[in-house]
């Protein structure tokens, strides 16, 4: 038994008494019962140690203060871990995402059918969704008991292809239009914590200069755009006509015009990463989060890698003209 074990069952077992003469009272006063995410995992473990079963289903029911790319994410993270495992993952639909913009049963549904995460997996109405393990709220012991010692690491790409494939079967991809180069712009918002959230506009005016001068030497015609929130006058640095610059749009067609893009560049933020990692086209990172293979990434100085994009871009172009 390992140290994590130890640690659940000795603080599991104290909020495990705590929930059950919470519910006592509760009952009494004709309540419902509640148990947290730490009572679901610490009684499938005690099942599992006297032989009555195992941790085999788990769950995603992220923090409700968490927006679409945050949720979505952590929701790939326990369908990864459910496939490493030989675990069941049984989804639990969206129910309130941050930054709702329209009713809250609306915006949650609308995000439910964007992703497509739940298709093709077991769902709470094949079983009780209440009764798995909610990853969510139980990664970092749920990796401990299983022996996962790094952190997040770069998804399995025939995963990623998974979740493209879940995305995109209630969508159909555009026609060949010319190139799109879409740039996401991570703005800080009321609900960050550090400025760091923030995109470093000099770091990114320093990148988008390099691309445009790659796309401009290969003489790619091409679509520029920005997404983002704010005002024209903030992206100025950036040199970009007013007419590109896309504020406050509709989130879902602003990530899917990014999904679609021959070249995204994202910056910080699990939106940009999300939406980086369901795009099949050449993908600029600040690196902040575990890049996928393939990707390519810029540093603090707005410094990368630009042999390997003249490249990238040169094979799309001829891929381009061969279709």
């Amino acid at each position: 038994m390992n140290g994590a074990a130890l640690r659940l069952l000795a603080f599991g077992s104290l909020g495990y008494a705590s929930s059950l003469a919470k519910n006592a009272m509760k009952g009494a006063l004709g309540r419902p019962s509640h148990f947290t995410a730490d009572d679901i995992l610490f009684r499938h473990y005690v099942r599992q140690l006297i032989g009555r079963g195992r941790i085999d289903r788990i769950t995603c029911i992220a923090s409700t203060h968490e927006g679409a790319g945050s949720q979505s994410l952590m929701t790939m993270r326990a369908i990864e871990f459910a496939r490493a495992h030989g675990l069941t993952y049984v989804h639990t639909p969206f129910t309130e995402i941050h930054h709702a913009d329209r009713p809250m049963h609306e915006w949650a549904a609308a995000w439910e059918t964007h992703f497509n995460l739940g298709a093709d997996e077991a769902t709470v109405r094949d079983t009780d969704a209440h009764d798995a393990v909610n990853f969510a709220f139980t990664f970092p012991m749920l990796r401990a008991l299983f022996g996962v010692e790094d952190e997040d690491l770069p998804f399995d790409e025939a995963l990623v292809r998974d979740f493209r494939r879940k995305y995109y079967l209630n969508k159909t991809p555009r026609a060949d239009t010319p190139p799109s180069i879409c740039i996401h712009v991570r703005r800080r918002n009321r609900h960050d914590a550090h400025s760091q959230h923030a995109t470093d506009m000099a770091c990114l005016v320093r990148v988008v200069a390099q691309v445009r001068t790659i796309l401009s030497t290969l003489g790619v015609d091409h679509t520029l755009r920005v997404f983002s929130q704010g005002d024209p006058a903030d992206f100025s640095a950036l040199g970009i006509p007013e007419s590109q610059l896309f504020l406050d749009a509709d989130p879902f067609w602003s990530m899917r015009e990014m999904i679609e893009a021959d070249l995204l560049v994202t910056t910080r933020g699990t939106f940009g990463h999300v939406t980086g990692l369901l795009c099949d086209g050449i993908v600029l990172a600040d690196g902040l989060l575990p890049t996928q293979r393939g990707w390519l990434t810029y540093d603090a100085g707005g410094g990368f890698d630009t042999p390997a994009l003249v490249s990238e871009v040169s094979a799309k172009m001829r891929s381009a003209s061969g279709r």
